[in-house]
């Protein structure tokens, strides 16, 4: 389970974009400190897996702005335009960028799971020969599992999901 989702890591060849650009603004987010309750040590771990998924766009896909959601991490418009520029440049082919956001993802899922809540998923156009488990997600504003035309496969999950829903940061992990 990677940030509240599953999808068999993504088994295959293409990722949407926006699982792209919602790593990439709940990175931004951390980094900016937007995120309450994480402690420095997980923050270094985001910190280091994003620079690597960053490194890694910028040097590929010099023309896609990732500053656009670096900038404004909380704002899904901005998700929306990173999310086509990634599309338009045909990174959701890309086998490497695509195991750099699964690595990002992972270590966001094990350093701070209220990050990904934040974020709710949003994961549009995913095809993947397994099943996906969408549970456990609350956010305080935004998607809370939004899917679509999705083909799994086998089956999809999804229990557990809260939204307008603002946790109380005393309870935070820490």
């Amino acid at each position: 389970m990677l940030g509240g989702f599953r999808s068999a890591d993504w088994e295959g060849e293409r990722m949407d974009p926006t699982i792209m650009a919602t790593a990439t603004a709940a990175a931004s987010a951390v980094s900016a400190g937007l995120v309450a309750g994480i402690t420095d040590t997980s923050k270094a771990a985001i910190a280091d897996a994003y620079r690597g998924f960053k490194d890694l766009l910028t040097r590929k896909y010099g023309s896609v702005d990732v500053e656009i959601v670096e900038r404004r991490p909380d704002a899904p418009s901005r998700q929306v335009v990173l999310a086509e520029e990634l599309d338009a440049a045909g990174a959701d082919e890309d086998p490497e960028l695509i195991e750099a956001v699964q690595r990002l993802w992972r270590v966001i899922a094990e350093q701070a799971p209220a990050v990904a809540e934040t974020v709710g998923v949003r994961l549009d156009r995913v095809e993947a020969d397994a099943d996906i488990e969408i549970s456990d997600i609350t956010t305080s504003s935004g998607n809370a599992a939004h899917l679509t035309d999705v083909k799994a496969g086998r089956s999809i999950t999804i229990t557990g999901i809260r939204t307008g829903y603002t946790p109380d940061p005393s309870t935070a992990p820490e």
